[in-house]
């Protein structure tokens, strides 16, 4: 009697701890804290794309909606005018030319591509929730093509009488990829 009982409860504890290992693993939390998953946020810039997400809210939809889109424009200008202005600094540098002249050119240049940039961008995330107490609530991802956007200041470049004898393309387009794939380097989740 005790030999079955023996063999019975070593059974069930083998088989208690083969189903505890096969189960769904604990996440250690911090009290009073939760983690949230926002909607779009999968969306950062790559070697590919300049990304930016916002996130509106309001009692009218199409203002929530307006919101969301301002702040990811935003973001998404912020990182392009960064990126675009190191590239410019990194050019300058290889190319071994006076900053002065080509600077303040490349910089008014930059805007405007920027400008231009960001009223063609692309929506490849929008969720639309609404709250309890009826607020609209809109998650969005905007993005633009980094061959676009130097396609762009590539023409713009050339087009410009004071940047032409200054730019050499090649070289251009060297620095713009290293520093679109260093970015996207550090917006890479871990």
């Amino acid at each position: 009697m005790k030999k079955s009982f023996l063999i019975v409860a070593a059974a069930a504890l083998t088989m208690g701890a083969t189903l505890s290992s096969c189960g769904p693993k604990s996440v250690a939390t911090i009290a009073g804290e939760k983690e949230v998953s926002v909607p779009c946020q999968e969306f950062t810039s790559d070697k590919d794309f300049f990304r930016g997400v916002g996130i509106g809210q309001s009692k009218d939809m199409n203002t929530a909606r307006e919101k969301a889109r301002m702040t990811a424009n935003a973001e998404l200008a912020t990182s392009m005018q960064t990126i675009i202005k190191s590239v410019g600094e990194r050019y300058v540098n290889d190319a071994g030319i006076t900053a002065s002249d080509f600077s303040q050119t490349y910089e008014a240049m930059t805007k405007q591509v920027v400008n231009q940039q960001i009223n063609n961008v692309r929506t490849p995330c929008s969720k639309t929730m609404q709250t309890t107490d009826g607020m609209y609530k809109v998650y969005m991802a905007v993005e633009a093509s980094k061959e676009e956007v130097l396609k762009e200041l590539e023409r713009q470049a050339t087009a410009e009488k004071k940047l032409e004898t200054l730019f050499n393309r090649e070289k251009f387009r060297q620095n713009f990829d290293a520093e679109m794939a260093e970015f996207a380097g550090k917006n890479t989740p871990k």
